[in-house]
């Protein structure tokens, strides 16, 4: 799609819901020829602020053979070491260490990092140089687990914003045949992926931006009644991308990341039939509410670059909103764009 750097950086600092911290507020984005270079440095500063203030650190669990007994004594171990070792106990203690997940996390991805043969050579040479910058933090297998395990501090932001870089590394650098070496593939070049980080982005954005409406994505039951011998668990659930709730007004915003806008038939282009049906099938499911829900506005909001569309109907009752969002333009303009969705529709 053609998305300058700084404008990918923005949107995944809103998918994160988590933005440079202070220290890190000096890198201007739009200076780097793409986000394998950009948040490459972002670590490196990010791992060197780490490194002057003291890595975060944790209780780990550490056995040890000793002469004194120090926290629990390992019965089963200690019986087995007195027929070689005698008066030696096997001990298990906590022991405050750095070698704990969020820092094995950031060694790993480094060593990923290394792989990628497109790294410019400075910025390879001091990467490699920042692994002195953890010792004593052991070697960790990458997997999606693990980003599921770590725990932190939610003051910490500097360790949150690092921790998320390197899950944009997970899933961009992609194994090649020989060990050690990987291909960095950019979100935008991800479809799928890349459908996740515009939700997540529009979903933010609004949260942070406004405080007139609140802002989730919304599970809903279907407006509907079983026949004798059916049962709901076969109708398909009704989820929303983002739902916009005021005291008086209701807004269900539809987000399709897609290379195809239009679709063909008898030789023009027409909206895509599919999205508009999932669109009112929201809608009208929601008339069985009460005001703002019964008369809910609606909006299919499709990033783009280069392509202008704006287009206004009332459906069912409904006023729906057909809008692309230039993701080509300077991000100032993308913001007023996106803040400019919640003014009033015209009255059809």
């Amino acid at each position: 799609m053609g998305i300058p750097v700084a404008n990918i950086y923005y949107l995944l600092c809103y998918a994160w819901d988590e933005f440079a911290p202070r220290q890190m507020c000096g890198i201007a984005a739009e200076e780097f020829s793409d986000t394998l270079h950009l948040f490459s440095h972002l670590l490196l500063v990010g791992l060197r602020v780490l490194r002057r203030r003291g890595l975060e650190t944790g209780y780990t669990a550490v056995e040890e053979a000793t002469t004194t007994v120090r926290g629990r004594i390992l019965v089963g171990q200690t019986i087995r070491l007195l027929t070689v070792r005698p008066k030696t106990l096997h001990c298990t203690f906590d022991e405050m260490s750095a070698d704990i997940l969020s820092n094995q996390i950031l060694k790993a991805t480094l060593m990923r990092l290394l792989g990628e043969q497109a790294l410019d050579r400075q910025l390879r040479a001091e990467l490699r140089n920042a692994l002195a910058l953890l010792p004593g933090v052991r070697d960790v297998e990458l997997n999606a687990r693990v980003f599921h395990q770590v725990r932190l501090h939610q003051n910490n932001r500097l360790y949150l914003f690092l921790i998320n870089i390197c899950r944009f590394f997970y899933e961009s650098l992609e194994a090649q045949d020989r060990p050690g070496q990987y291909r960095f593939r950019d979100v935008d070049r991800d479809e799928k992926r890349m459908r996740r980080v515009f939700e997540k982005f529009v979903r933010n954005f609004f949260s942070r931006r406004q405080r007139v409406f609140e802002v989730k994505k919304e599970r809903s039951d279907w407006f509907a009644t079983a026949m004798e011998g059916s049962d709901f668990k076969w109708l398909p659930q009704m989820e929303t991308d983002v739902t916009l709730r005021s005291a008086g007004r209701t807004i269900i915003v539809e987000c399709k990341y897609t290379e195809s806008l239009f679709q063909r038939r008898f030789f023009s282009d027409k909206l895509r039939s599919s999205h508009l049906y999932q669109l009112c099938a929201y809608l009208r499911n929601l008339e069985g509410n009460a005001d703002p829900d019964r008369s809910a506005d609606g909006i299919l909001l499709y990033p783009t670059a280069g392509v202008a569309l704006d287009q206004s109907f009332r459906l069912h009752g409904h006023r729906v909103r057909v809008k692309t969002l230039d993701l080509n333009q300077p991000w100032t303009e993308i913001e007023s764009e996106m803040m400019s969705l919640l003014d009033p529709l015209a009255a059809l």
